[in-house]
């Protein structure tokens, strides 16, 4: 379909960056050449390689890595074989290997060699690799205030969750292109540019993206429909909540490692304790767990998190600032939204400095330097969404999956009192 975008033209030239680490959050993105603004320096996805030791403060997963240095004349089809595994957020790595397969080596979910070849474009194509430069948590992510995992890391984590359950082709490429519209800082747009009443500012203009970028003919020549485009079409990708699916369960899973809800350890036995139900074949089929225990620990963990992080007062008052900030620029013209798509969270939080006015510039260093607020005299907006989750459980022999709250049932209470205290923090 075609959307009339006329801000951000197909067939344009590319260059990509590669820097920093699991610690500082890997700026692995795609910049399209434009007349606006233009980074200091350019890179691509590899070639030759620079050593550099990183020692990470934040976790002890990433420990020391070496990176990759590319000049920007290189395109993703000319990468090397033999190249240096490519830090694509917190907690994963990509790697060439000398046979132009890829393995993916993920803290969370193990290791996995890919070699589809409509996978293997896809995950040196310029739109993808663009995700990794925009961090999951948007402004709190940019400054450090939460782990940089990246919106590559999770696109990536959701494929592998529907891959290790045997998903069709069809249904991986879903999972890994489901975010492929977010703008930099994430949800931080939303507060920005949405209009009231409006889905994610990302999934509104979605269309209007993809249709500027190479991945409708990348779909088209790799024999794969462009209906993989809407993820609500594959139910292990999407659904609605509290069920679970491979979007909502693997930005959870990141998380409660991150935030320290959950050990590692807990982590993985979810992920071997998953399950579809009845079949992937089948029109209703079910991502489910099978350990009420395990399916639990992750409910309790969804809701912590939501707490101390998703609707957390104060993260919700810098993403509202930092929105209000951004959408009074983007209003006035002096920074186009077609740039939401072409830098990454740094390049684009310095095109901001460079044209915010005196009060503006006043606004990013309160946030650059006062960190989160407290909570106390905060409340919740009304927009605002309190998530949960009711996993579907399916314990061997019986007829069908039940929800958490079915087979624990004090889960729907700890749920409901949850739910009631949130609300009766709203504004």
């Amino acid at each position: 379909m075609r959307c009339g975008c006329t801000l951000i033209q197909r067939g344009v030239s590319t260059s990509f960056k590669v820097h920093e680490g699991a610690a500082k959050g890997a700026n692995v993105y795609v910049r399209r050449k434009a007349e606006r603004p233009r980074p200091s320096h350019q890179w691509s996805l590899h070639a030759s390689v620079s050593n550099r030791s990183t020692i990470s403060n934040q976790t002890n997963h990433f420990t020391q890595k070496r990176y990759v240095h590319l000049p920007p004349t290189q395109l993703p089809s000319q990468i090397n074989p033999m190249s240096l595994p490519l830090q694509t957020g917190y907690f994963q790595t990509l790697q060439t290997l000398p046979d132009n397969t890829i393995l993916i080596n993920d803290t969370l979910y193990g290791s996995h060699t890919i070699t589809e070849p409509i996978l293997l474009t896809l995950l040196r194509c310029p739109p993808v690799l663009r995700l990794a430069g925009i961090h999951q948590h948007g402004i709190t992510g940019l400054l450090s205030l939460t782990p940089k995992v990246t919106r590559l890391e999770h696109s990536i984590g959701a494929f592998l969750l529907v891959r290790s359950v045997g998903a069709s082709l069809e249904e991986q490429v879903a999972a890994l292109l489901h975010d492929i519209s977010h703008t930099v800082l994430s949800h931080v747009i939303d507060w920005a540019l949405s209009r009231p009443g409006e889905e994610s500012f990302h999934e509104v203009h979605k269309a209007r993206y993809v249709e500027s970028t190479e991945l409708p003919g990348l779909l088209r020549e790799g024999g794969v429909r462009e209906r993989v485009l809407n993820e609500e079409l594959f139910p292990l990708v999407e659904m609605p909540a509290p069920h679970l699916c491979a979007d909502r369960l693997d930005y959870a899973l990141r998380d409660a490692v991150g935030f320290g809800k959950l050990s590692l350890g807990e982590i993985q036995e979810i992920f071997k304790s998953l399950k579809v139900f009845p079949d992937v074949d089948s029109e209703k089929r079910l991502l489910v767990l099978q350990d009420k225990e395990l399916a639990l620990k992750l409910a309790r963990a969804y809701c912590a998190i939501d707490k101390d992080v998703w609707s957390n007062r104060a993260n919700i008052d810098m993403y509202k600032r930092t929105g209000k900030l951004i959408g009074d620029i983007v209003t006035r013209g002096d920074v186009h939204d077609d740039e939401l798509w072409i830098l990454s969270d740094e390049e684009f939080w310095e095109r901001l400095r460079g044209v915010a006015e005196a009060e503006e510039l006043a606004a990013m260093q309160r946030l650059e330097t006062e960190g989160l607020p407290t909570e106390e005299n905060l409340r919740l907006p009304q927009g605002a969404k309190v998530r949960t989750i009711d996993p579907d459980v399916y314990i061997h022999g019986t007829e069908k999956p039940l929800p958490l709250s079915t087979v624990a049932p004090e889960w729907a209470v700890e749920r409901k009192e949850y739910i009631a205290s949130r609300q009766a923090q709203r504004e």
